[in-house]
C-alpha cells in the first residue's frame, strides 16, 4: 500500500500550486480545499446499504437507511437453495453476479491500497460490513465447488415493472441461473474468486477465520472457472436473453483469468508467505492472452478497467508486483497516457480520450463518470509508486482533475453524487429511492428518498446534464459506478482531508412524509339518500418508509346512527371484501363503525398503473329510510385537492394492520378505546447477564414489546430515545422494527471524552420507545435499563502499541510528523480524539509524559 498523507500542510501548498498539464497552465487543486472527501467517500460506501437485497431487519449488519427494508426474501425457494441477500445490481431490482462481483473485488482493492484512509476516516468498519454481506451472499452462491449461481431475477420483467425492491417477489420472476460444469462462465468464476480474495485481505487482521473461509471459496470458484470455460453470458443468455444482452462478454475471459490469478496469489501470500507463487505464474501466462489493440501489435488501451474488461487494472497490479518488468509497465503506462496526454511513448498511436471543455474524460455516452473515477482510482495507484516527477504528477493530477469534476469542479458548479454537496441531482433513475406505488416514472414527481452516495452516469459532450428519471443514459446508478469513486474519495481523504458526518447523525434527513402519504384512502359515492350511500373506494399502499406489501388491511366506515336503534342499518360489500358490524365505538355520542376486511389480497406500492392498491365498493343501507351521511365522522373533511381520478382523499377512513387492529392511517374519533393502550417492554439481556455488554464504545440492545396480555407486538415500526437528558450514551440508528416474537434492537454508541484520563467508563441510564404511526401507543412508552463497561484496549500516548507511554512514543510520533515513513497506532497516537495526528497531539503527549 502507497502511503501518501503528509499532514494537511502538503494540501496548502497544492492547493496554491501553479502546474503545467494537459488542460494548460491551471491551479490544478483550486476546488480540493472546497470539497470533504471524508463526506463524499462515507457517502459513496453508504449508497451500497441502498442496494442491499435480504433480511435487513434481522441482519447482524446494521443499515443506516430507515427507507429499506426486508426484499427478495424468496430468493432461490424454488431452487430448493437460500439465494437471499447481496446487491441488486442498479436502478433495477436484479442481482448480477457479474457486476456484484466486479464491484465487491473493486470495493476491496481500494481498501487494501489506502487501508489508512478507511481507518482514519472511520469508514473502515462499514465497508467491511458491505464486503461481509456481499461475500456471505456468493458463499450462499457457492453451493458445491464446481456451481456457483450468477443471477437472480429475469431482466425483461424487471425492467418492466417500475416499483421499490420491498415488493418485487410478490410481482417479478425471481428465477436463479446456475453455472456448473456444463454451463461453464469463467468471468463469473473469476472474478467472484478474485473478489473473495482480495476481501480476505481486508479482514485478514481483524476476522482471521472468516478470510480463511473466503480463501478456501476463492481457490475452489478459480479452479472451477480455470478448468471448465465458457462465456457466462451465453449461459445467461439461454434463460435470460435480455439479461444476456445487458452483460455480455464482449472482451471474453482471458482479462478475468489474468485479474483471478494476481488476486490469489495475493490473498494466499496474505495469508501465508510464498503460498502463492503458483497463481503469480498462472498470473504471468494468462497475461500473454489479454487482447492487442485493433490493428496495431500492444496489448489494448483505448478503454477502461470495468466489469467487462480487467487487463487495465491487471496491468497496473503486475507493475505493483514486479516493478522491474518493463511489458507491465509500459502497458500500464500505454494507458494511462491515453487517458491524459496521449502521445507515442510505449509505440502508441499518437491519438488520446476526448474530454469536454470542462475536463472531464469522456469515453462513452453511458456511465462515463464511472469509467473516468476508476480510471483515476488505477492512476492514483500506479503514480504512488513512481520516482519519475513528471509521470507521477502526469497521473497523479489526472486523477485529482476526474475526482473534483464529479464532486463540483464543472461548469455547472454541481455535484454528481446524490446527496452530496451542492446542485446535485434530484432524479435518479433508481425504482426505491423515486419509490413510485403506480408503476410509472412520473408518479410521483419527486424522488420520495434521497439517494445519498449514488454517483450517477453522465454529463454531455458539452458538460451538460439530464437530471430526469427515466433518461438511464445520464442519470443511472449502479453498484460497478460506485465501486471505482469510493477507493478514489479514499485516495483524495488521504491527501487532502475531511470529515466524515458523525455516525451518531444518522440517519441522514430523507424526504418528509406524513401518514397519508403511504395508506391513503380515496373516496366517492355512487349513490346518496335516506336509504343509504354506496361508497367506492380506492384503497392505496403507497409505503415507502420503507414500502412493505400488506395482506391483512382492514378499514373502518365511522358514522353516526340517525335512527333509533342500530339494528336499522346494515352494510353489503359488492365485491370481494368481507364486512362486520356495526360496533359500537362511543354509545353516548351513537357513534358506530363497520369494518371492511381486506385480508388475503396482496395490496403493495406498484399494485396497478397509477394506483397502489384495489378499488372497494360497500353499501350502508337504513331500513327506516333515516339515514344522514353528512353527520358521519367518516364523510367528513374529504379532500377535493388531494384526488385520485375522481375521488377525494377520506382522511377518516381508518386503514389497520392485522387482527390486533394497529393503525397504519386515518383519523380515528374521539371516545373510543383504544386498542393497544398498554405496552410492556422487557430487556432481552444476554444469557446468564442482567446488563448489557458495551465494549469499544458500542453496544446491541435488545427489548420485547408485548402488549397487556403479553402478546408479542409483531412488525411494529420503533423510534428509539433516551430518557434521560444525559444518558452517557447516543443511538446510533434510531429506527428498527421489531420481530416475529416482538423483539426489537438498538445500536448504541459511547460518545469517548476530549482527552481519555480513565479507560473504564460505565453507563446506567434507559431507553424510550414509542411507535411511529400509532398515536394510541404513543403514551404507552416503556423504558428498558442499559449497563455496561468501555474498554478502550490502549493507553492514550502508546503510540508503538508497546504496552508502555515513554520516550519512544515521543520519538515515534515526532517521526512520523516528519515524514511519516512509521507506523504507529492512530488511535492512541491521537491524544485529544479530533480525528487529526499534528502537532497539537504531540504537545499533548509531551505534556503527558513530562507529568
Amino acid at each position: 500500500m502507497a502511503k501518501v498523507k503528509k499532514g494537511r500542510i502538503y494540501a496548502l501548498i497544492l492547493a496554491a500550486a501553479m502546474t503545467v498539464t494537459q488542460f494548460g497552465i491551471q491551479a490544478e487543486t483550486s476546488a480540493v480545499s472546497s470539497f470533504n472527501y471524508g463526506e463524499a467517500l462515507q457517502k459513496s460506501i453508504l449508497f451500497y446499504e441502498a442496494q442491499r437485497s435480504g433480511a435487513i431487519s434481522t441482519s447482524s449488519i446494521p443499515t443506516r437507511l430507515t427507507w429499506r427494508g426486508d426484499s427478495q426474501l424468496t430468493d432461490g425457494k424454488k431452487e430448493g437453495i437460500d439465494l437471499t441477500g447481496g446487491w441488486v445490481d442498479a436502478g433495477d431490482n436484479i442481482k448480477f453476479g457479474i457486476t456484484c462481483a466486479y464491484s465487491a473485488g473493486l470495493l476491496a482493492f481500494g481498501a487494501i491500497q489506502y487501508k489508512d484512509a478507511y481507518v482514519e476516516s472511520g469508514q473502515m468498519k462499514w465497508l467491511q460490513n458491505q464486503l461481509r454481506w456481499i461475500n456471505d451472499y456468493f458463499i450462499k452462491c457457492h453451493t458445491e465447488p464446481n456451481v456457483f449461481w450468477a443471477q437472480v431475477g429475469m431482466t425483461a420483467m424487471d425492467h418492466n415493472n417500475w416499483m421499490p425492491i420491498e415488493v418485487t417477489h410478490i410481482v417479478n420472476d425471481r428465477t436463479a441461473i446456475k453455472l456448473d460444469k456444463q454451463n461453464p462462465g469463467t468471468e463469473v468464476a473469476m472474478d467472484t474468486a478474485a473478489a473473495m480474495a482480495a476481501a480476505s485481505m481486508v479482514f485478514r487482521s481483524s476476522d482471521p477465520e472468516y478470510a480463511d473461509k473466503l480463501v478456501t471459496h476463492a481457490k475452489q470458484l478459480y479452479e472451477f472457472g480455470d478448468t471448465y470455460r465458457g462465456k457466462f453470458s451465453d449461459v445467461i443468455n439461454k434463460t435470460d436473453p435480455q439479461g444476456a444482452a445487458a452483460y455480455t462478454s464482449h472482451s471474453g475471459y482471458n482479462d478475468e483469468l489474468v485479474w483471478g490469478s494476481i488476486w490469489l496469489y495475493k490473498a494466499l501470500e496474505a495469508q501465508k508467505a510464498g503460498s502463492g507463487s503458483g497463481y503469480l505464474s498462472k498470473a504471468k501466462e494468462y497475461y500473454n492472452g489479454i487482447g492487442k489493440e485493433a490493428n496495431q501489435a500492444v496489448h489494448k488501451y483505448k478503454w477502461a478497467h470495468c466489469w467487462d474488461d480487467q487487463s487495465f487494472g491487471s496491468y497496473v497490479l503486475m507493475s505493483q508486483i514486479e516493478p522491474s518488468n518493463t511489458e507491465y509497465l509500459q502497458d500500464a503506462e500505454r494507458w494511462l497516457n491515453w487517458w491524459t496526454v496521449g502521445g507515442t511513448e510505449h509505440n502508441a498511436d499518437g491519438t488520446k480520450i476526448a474530454y469536454t471543455p470542462g475536463g472531464h474524460a469522456k469515453l462513452d455516452s453511458w456511465g462515463s463518470f464511472r469509467y473516468a473515477s476508476t480510471t483515476a482510482l488505477f492512476a492514483f495507484a500506479y503514480s504512488d509508486n513512481l520516482t519519475d516527477a513528471s509521470k507521477k504528477a502526469r497521473y497523479h493530477d489526472f486523477a485529482v482533475k476526474q475526482i473534483n469534476y464529479i464532486m463540483g469542479d464543472n461548469p455547472r458548479k454541481a455535484s454528481y453524487i446524490v446527496g452530496f454537496g451542492d446542485n446535485y441531482p434530484q432524479h435518479p433513475h433508481h425504482r426505491t429511492a423515486h419509490s413510485s406505488w403506480g408503476q410509472t416514472m412520473n408518479l410521483p414527481s419527486e424522488h420520495r428518498h434521497i439517494l445519498y452516495g449514488a454517483l450517477v452516469g453522465s454529463p454531455t459532450a458539452a458538460d451538460g446534464f439530464n437530471d430526469s428519471v427515466d433518461d438511464y443514459v445520464s442519470n443511472e446508478v449502479a453498484i460497478d459506478y460506485n465501486a471505482g469513486i469510493t477507493g478514489a474519495l479514499a485516495r483524495m481523504y488521504d491527501e487532502f482531508g475531511g470529515k466524515p458526518i458523525s455516525d451518531s447523525s444518522f440517519p441522514l434527513p430523507d424526504k418528509p412524509y406524513s401518514e397519508k402519504d403511504e395508506f391513503p384512502v380515496f373516496a366517492n359515492t355512487y349513490f346518496n339518500g335516506t336509504s343509504g350511500t354506496q361508497f367506492t373506494l380506492t384503497v392505496e399502499n403507497r409505503s415507502a418508509w420503507p414500502a412493505r406489501p400488506k395482506n391483512n388491511l382492514k378499514l373502518r366506515y365511522f358514522f353516526t346512527l340517525d335512527a333509533k336503534d342500530i339494528s336499522d342499518v346494515s352494510i353489503k360489500s359488492l365485491k370481494w371484501s368481507k364486512v362486520s358490524g356495526p360496533t359500537v365505538w362511543d354509545e353516548a355520542n351513537k357513534i358506530y363503525y363497520f369494518t371492511i376486511d381486506l385480508s388475503g389480497e396482496d395490496i403493495y406500492p406498484g399494485y396497478g398503473w397509477e394506483v397502489g392498491g384495489p378499488e372497494v365498493d360497500f353499501t350502508v343501507s337504513s331500513a327506516s329510510n333515516q339515514w344522514d351521511v353528512t353527520n358521519d365522522w367518516s364523510y367528513k373533511n374529504w379532500d377535493k385537492t388531494y384526488i385520485s381520478g375522481t375521488r377525494s382523499y377520506a382522511p377518516n377512513f381508518v386503514v389497520y394492520e392485522g387482527d390486533s387492529f394497529k393503525r397504519l392511517a386515518g383519523n380515528e374519533p374521539e371516545g373510543g378505546a383504544s386498542t393497544l393502550a398498554e405496552t410492556i417492554l422487557t430487556p432481552v439481556y444476554p444469557d446468564g447477564k442482567s446488563y448489557f455488554d458495551i465494549s469499544q464504545a458500542y453496544c446491541t440492545a435488545k427489548v420485547k414489546l408485548t402488549d397487556a396480555s403479553s402478546n408479542p407486538l409483531e412488525g411494529m415500526q420503533i423510534q428509539w430515545s433516551a430518557k434521560d437528558s444525559n444518558p452517557g450514551f447516543d443511538i446510533l440508528h434510531r429506527s428498527s422494527s421489531t420481530d416475529s416474537e416482538g423483539i426489537a434492537a438498538v445500536d448504541l454508541v459511547v460518545p469517548l471524552p476530549a482527552v481519555i484520563e480513565d479507560y473504564d467508563a460505565t453507563i446506567d441510564s434507559y431507553i424510550t420507545a414509542s411507535f411511529a404511526g400509532n398515536e394510541n401507543m404513543q403514551s404507552s412508552s416503556a423504558d428498558g435499563k442499559v449497563y455496561g463497561e468501555i474498554h478502550t484496549g490502549f493507553e492514550q500516548g502508546d503510540v508503538n502499541s508497546d504496552g508502555s507511554v515513554d520516550a519512544i512514543d515521543f520519538a515515534v510520533l515526532k517521526k512520523y510528523l516528519l515524514d511519516n515513513t512509521v507506523q504507529i497506532n492512530f488511535n492512541a497516537a491521537d491524544m485529544n480524539i479530533d480525528g487529526e495526528i499534528d502537532s497539537i497531539d504531540y504537545a499533548l503527549l509531551k505534556k503527558k509524559l513530562l507529568n
